[in-house]
């Protein structure tokens, strides 16, 4: 008589699922802390890691018509970007620094968008069209030999992703972006991101390194602490430490699909907001059962260095991080919805924000409190468990970039 089957190896029931499939990552759960203190280690993220990667800035639904454009500030590089669509249809970037004497030719903050026939500097009115050549310079025939073919604005490397804007500041990268993204951007071929032109954002400075706030984004295992209030979602009796259901380490990126709890019970306002009949296959962005089971969990679609992008109930939402400092980090989240199509959904919208939010601020405020416990000295490492493995992964490949860690190194 043949011995029944054993539950698969893999299953969230199971324990020290994931290190034992990743030697690559060195000894299971150990990472030295002193990369996210040492302003020396900082400095060589900004010189070996971050001009060498490439970066999501926005969407292409930002700038649909001809002339529209945002601005974006890279501060890991000291730059900052006008990312516009051309006459032509073809969304550039530039670096927002006239050719004449260095000055901003446009003066909004990063993240505000604008419309324009061409780009005129303010300082002499050099002015550039919207492939950015040199088009008009005031009293020209006074310089000497000015070459204007020479002096269009400077470019960089721009590339389309599922409608995402991606820039690299290397003009001869190591790798294309399909070839940078590999797997990770397979599993999200033609998902209707385009329709959820809505979206909420939060901005957020946060006094920690950025890869402190960055690991709090790469497990679930501290929702049944730090998130009681909503750990229905993501704990049950049978699961009460929300391993996740899946995990897959890519060369650069991770992938994380979180367990969702099938007895859910929200709270008294959100069951109405879910009463309210945003739960539903019908009301959601998706309509084909090949996403709407992808919806059924939280997937987490982490791409390196600074671009997560989590899809779940209908909906999707990224997070980009933009380290300021070795203890200072910009957070932008955008949370999209499709157009609400009556007052129910708008109600389910503004409750999932709102709920959302709460949730970032206890992630935002525990890894300032972490940045501070690691300046004390108590600690030299953290010691991580088995479904923190997305973890080690994501600082190893930081490490591939910028080197590894020496005590040597100044804090």
């Amino acid at each position: 008589m043949s011995s029944a089957p054993t539950e698969d190896p893999k299953s969230w029931r199971q324990t020290k699922r994931w290190f034992r499939d990743h030697p690559e990552l060195g000894k299971p759960g150990e990472i030295p802390t002193g990369p996210m203190m040492s302003e020396e280690y900082y400095q060589r993220e900004r010189k070996l890691l971050w001009p060498h990667v490439w970066l999501m800035v926005g969407r292409v639904e930002e700038i649909p018509e001809a002339g529209q454009f945002f601005i974006k500030d890279i501060p890991t590089c000291d730059a900052t970007l006008i990312v516009v669509r051309g006459r032509d249809g073809k969304i550039r970037s530039f670096h927002n620094v006239c050719t004449h004497r260095g000055a901003a030719i446009c003066w909004e903050k990063s993240g505000e968008k604008g419309k324009v026939n061409a780009f005129a500097c303010p300082y002499h009115g050099f002015t550039f069209d919207l492939e950015g050549k040199l088009s008009w310079v005031p009293d020209e025939e006074n310089f000497y030999d000015l070459k204007k073919e020479e002096l269009g604005l400077k470019s960089v490397l721009t590339d389309i992703w599922e409608g995402f804007i991606f820039i690299h500041m290397d003009p001869n990268p190591r790798e294309t972006l399909k070839e940078y993204l590999g797997e990770i951007g397979t599993g999200l071929t033609d998902y209707p991101f385009q329709d959820t032109p809505y979206f909420y954002e939060y901005k957020a400075v946060v006094r920690c390194n950025w890869k402190v706030l960055m690991g709090g984004f790469l497990e679930n295992y501290h929702t049944q602490a730090l998130h009681a209030g909503a750990r229905t979602r993501a704990v049950t009796n049978e699961n009460p430490y929300s391993h996740n259901f899946d995990i897959k380490l890519h060369d650069k990126h991770r992938w994380i699909s979180l367990y969702r709890s099938p007895d859910q019970k929200p709270t008294k306002a959100g069951e109405i907001a879910f009463r309210a009949g945003r739960s539903s296959k019908d009301a959601s962005v998706v309509n084909s059962d090949k996403w709407w089971k992808l919806h059924k969990s939280f997937n987490i679609n982490n791409i390196f260095p600074n671009f997560q992008l989590n899809v779940v109930n209908g909906a999707w939402f990224r997070h980009l991080f933009w380290p300021l400092g070795v203890d200072s980090v910009l957070w932008e989240s955008r949370m999209y919805y499709p157009k609400a199509k009556n007052a129910s959904e708008r109600f389910f919208q503004e409750y999932a924000r709102v709920a959302s939010r709460d949730i970032m601020l206890e992630d935002g405020n525990v890894s300032e409190r972490s940045q501070a416990g690691l300046k004390s000295g108590a600690i030299t490492k953290w010691v991580l468990q088995d479904e923190e493995v997305a973890i080690q992964h994501f600082n190893k490949v930081v490490a591939d970039y910028a080197g590894p860690w020496t005590s040597e190194m100044s804090r």
